[in-house]
């Protein structure tokens, strides 16, 4: 009986960490101007995240304004990432308007990445969705650099009905290992 109770009781557990990692937005508006979140040597990081839903996760009939975030990691370990509007994990954008005019990440120094994303889904859909990025920013700078950004991207999923603004997105990777790969309304 014991171990009956102790297996029902672990499967329990199990089912509701699975239910509690799929987040959802719904009807939400979401306001995370000027947004400021820096990590300095060391072991720095700087990992921000607007409007962002995991395991499963639904964004659904919402606003998520961000314009003029700013993320950054400077020096030793750097690695700077940025998400804001995103779903990730067989997740789903519905409805959604995304502004990030003039956000910026930036990596700066020793083992440096840099990734921002922005309006993005990961094994899942995008529909009926507006993402404005005028103006963004990713930069990874010098020792092993290197910066990604995304912009309205859907990763092994569909897109259908969405307008993507990104005028004057700036990506960059400079110095020693470095890469700086850009998408802009790209389904892989």
């Amino acid at each position: 009986m014991t171990t009956f109770s102790q297996i029902a009781a672990a499967a329990a557990l199990v089912l509701l960490s699975f239910g509690a990692s799929a987040g959802e937005i719904v009807g939400s508006d979401i306001r995370g101007n000027d947004a400021d979140n820096r990590a300095t040597a060391q072991d720095a990081k700087a990992l921000q995240h607007i409007g962002v839903t995991f395991g499963s996760g639904r964004i659904l009939n919402s606003q998520i304004d961000a314009d003029k975030a700013v993320n950054l990691a400077n020096g030793k370990n750097s690695v700077a990432h940025q998400d804001i509007g995103r779903a990730l994990n067989g997740g789903t954008m519905n409805n959604v308007q995304v502004r990030a005019t003039d956000a910026h990440n930036h990596a700066q120094g020793k083992n440096s990445v840099a990734e921002q994303r922005i309006g993005s889904v990961a094994n899942g859909t995008m529909k009926d969705v507006n993402i404005n990025a005028m103006h963004v920013k990713n930069h990874a700078l010098a020792e092993n650099s290197r910066a990604t950004q995304e912009i309205g991207v859907v990763a092994r999923g569909s897109m259908r009905n969405v307008n993507i603004y990104a005028d004057n997105a700036n990506n960059l990777a400079s110095g020693k290992n470095s890469v700086a790969e850009q998408k802009i309304g790209v389904v892989n």
